[in-house]
Parts: C-alpha cells; structure tokens; sequence
C-alpha cells in the first residue's frame, strides 16, 4: 500500500472519492430518515427504492456496453457533472420556494442512486486499466478504506446535521463535493487503450450476450460470484429497513442511527486494511467465506437482539463482512476479466444484483407493512445464509495459487 499512496495517481482518485462520497453519503442517511417520517413515507421509500432499481437495472446493460466502447475517465467525470447539476439544482429550489416537498426528496434519492451506478462501474474499470495486476489486492484495500471512512464521516455529519440543519444546506454542501471531485479528478492521466477506432461496433444486445457467454462459460465460478454478492444485496435491502429499525423497533434518535452507520463504515475499514493481507496468506475464497460467515452474524444479532448496543455491534461486523466479502470478490474479478469486456461482465453480474435487489426489497416492503424490521433481517438472515451454503460448494472454481501471494507485474 506504500507505494500506491506514492502514486500522485492514486492520491488524486482517493482524495476525489473520498470528498464526493462524503457528500453524497449525507444525503443518502439524510433523505430516507426525513421522508419516513412523513405520513406513509415507509410505503413511498420502499418504492422509490424498488423504481430506482428497476430504472437502473433497464440501464445498466446500455451503461456496460458504453464503458467498453469509450473513456472510463470521461464516465468517471460525467458521473460529477451530474451529482451537481442535479443536487444543486435541488438545493436552489429548496431555497427559493422554503420547503422540501415530498417529491423534490424522491427525486434526490433518485439521482443519487444514479449516481452512484455511473460512478463506481466506471472507477472499477479505471483502476483495473491504469494500475499494475500486483497491485489489484491493495487497490481494493485502499478503495474499500476510502468508501467506507467517507461513510463513517457521512454518518457523523448526518447524525450532527439532520436535526439541526435545512435540508436546502446539506444539498449544497454535497453539490460541492461533487464540483472539488472533478476537478481533482480531470488532471489524472489516461489514455483509453482499449479503444479501437478499427473495432466493429456491435449492438447492446449483442454486448450484454458477450458478458453472459463469459460467465455462463464458468458456472461454478460464476455462482461462486453471485453468492459473494448476498452481503451487498442484503445490505442494500438494510438501507431500507435501518431507520425503520431505529425509529420503530429500538424508538431512538436520528443520533443512533448516525452512529450505527459510522460503526458500519469502521468494520468496512478494519476489512479494508486486514482484508489485503488476508489475500497474502489465505485463498480467496476462505477469506470471502469467513467474511460471508461474520455477515451472517452479524444479520443474527439484529433478528435476535433488538437493543441500541446490540445494533451498533451488528453493524460494526456488518460492515467488516461486507467489505471484506466486496474486496475478496473484486480482487478476484480484476485477476480474472479480460479489461475488454469488464464493463460487460460487470453490468451482467450487475443486472442480477439489482434484479435479486428489487425482489429481496418487495419482500422487505411486504413484511415491515405486515409485522416489522425484525421479521424482515430474519428474512435476511435466512438469504445470506442460503448463499454462503452454495458459495462453500463452489468454493473450488476460484484459483488458489494467484491470491495467495501478490502477484507478479
């Protein structure tokens, strides 16, 4: 990790990453802990959530096929451009009209979703082009720091804003993360080497086909992928169910709730530092599947124990499963994918996550309308579970030799 922080490259992205995902971070703990407070604001988050997803999921695959086809830089920018013009813009009507109607945070939750589906693909694809293969393990290291201090610090600004600042102002805050992000971002350099002026365009269709024919040559080691991925999907699902859990179940303050997402980002950091010399001295798939394994825990713990302790303590271990499940998958994706078509095969890999997203979110939706959040983490538990089964039998598929020391350049 020394030498990449001696990278200016490096210290650039980071420094971007960091300051537009603080931001952006806010925004998202802010919106969902505002909008349920509202009459039949469960109900509306729930399914701008679910809208979000599909939305996305119809993109992704248009998305995936472009990024193959042009600039990961430019995608990286434009990802900016678009967090600012659409958070300001809300932030200046705000101001105008003195209020945040229901709608205008709808439509923030919205494009901050879509931003985040433009940016990371983009990234992920960027690192894998510009850095050396020896460095993949700690790249993913220092990437999942990165994320997850900007949400441990997102939590801490949210906890201390949501009640004592306007909405208005938070939004414009955010709106600048986003305008010191690109222009750290715009000076890195970059040439778009998998471009080829003289390579036949071929159809979205015909691309998304290409990334499917990929994965589906690998069955196992494609399955093995899919079930690392139950983690993030359960989290995304918890996103949901976390203020619902806090206000409903626990009956705390927005503090808590702020708390409990910077204990999430200090697991996700321990996983960050720990998780790359994991990878040194241990097969990768061990290390995804303890990590999957402490995620379990961790989902036992919220069914079980409804409590305030008990509830930062699960998240801290949620955090470290999660990131350390996210940096054993990515490690083994950027060894294995061809930089060609890994736009393609993420959006593949992508499209299902969202596609097993919004079904989980449905159910979600469903159970906390019918009983409550803790009826529903079961239901989580029981997911995660299943999948760290099925990811033990396809444990095989994944190469042992390439992971278990740092690879040659």
């Amino acid at each position: 990790m020394k030498e990449l922080l001696r990278d200016p490259r490096i210290r650039r992205l980071l420094l971007a990453n960091i300051t537009g995902s603080i931001g952006a971070g806010v925004t998202i703990i802010a919106i969902p802990w505002i909008l349920i407070q509202r009459e039949g604001g469960e109900r509306l988050y729930g399914y701008i959530t679910i809208l979000s997803t599909l939305a996305l999921f119809a993109m992704v695959p248009h998305y995936g096929a472009w990024l193959d086809r042009h600039s990961r830089k430019a995608a990286m920018l434009a990802a900016e451009i678009f967090g600012a013009v659409t958070t300001l813009s809300m932030a200046s009507w705000m101001f105008v009209t003195g209020e945040a109607a229901t709608w205008q945070l709808l439509v923030i939750f919205f494009c901050g979703m879509l931003y985040y589906t433009l940016h990371f693909p983009a990234k992920f694809a960027f690192v894998q082009q510009v850095f050396e293969r020896r460095h993949y393990q700690s790249l993913m290291g220092l990437l999942e720091i990165q994320g997850q201090t900007a949400s441990m610090l997102a939590g801490g600004l949210a906890a201390l804003m949501i009640d004592h600042v306007d909405l208005s102002t938070i939004l414009l805050l955010n709106g600048g993360t986003y305008v010191f992000s690109y222009f750290i971002q715009r000076p890195l350099p970059y040439t778009a080497s998998h471009v080829s002026a003289d390579k036949p365009k071929t159809s979205t269709t015909a691309d998304l086909v290409e990334g499917l024919r990929w994965l589906g040559s690998r069955p196992a080691f494609t399955t093995f992928i899919l079930c690392t991925l139950a983690p993030f999907v359960a989290v995304m699902v918890g996103n949901y169910l976390f203020p619902i859990y806090v206000q409903h179940i626990l009956r705390a303050p927005a503090a808590v709730f702020g708390t409990g997402e910077m204990a999430f980002a200090a697991g996700a950091i321990a996983a960050g530092l720990v998780g790359p010399l994991l990878l040194r001295h241990l097969p990768t798939a061990t290390v995804a599947l303890a990590m999957m394994a402490l995620f379990v825990v961790g989902l036992a713990l919220l069914s079980g124990v409804p409590t305030v302790v008990t509830f930062y303590v699960a998240l801290l271990i949620l955090g470290l499963g999660n990131a350390g499940a996210r940096v054993a998958r990515g490690t083994v994706l950027l060894h294995e994918v061809p930089n060609a078509l890994m736009g393609r095969v993420n959006v593949v890999i992508a499209a299902i996550d969202r596609l097993i997203r919004t079904l989980m979110q449905f159910a979600a939706i469903a159970v906390v309308v019918r009983a409550d959040a803790v009826l529903a983490f079961g239901g989580l538990l029981t997911f995660t579970g299943g999948a760290l089964l099925l990811a033990f039998l396809t444990r095989r598929a994944i190469p042992r030799t390439i992971y278990a020391t740092v690879a040659p350049p």
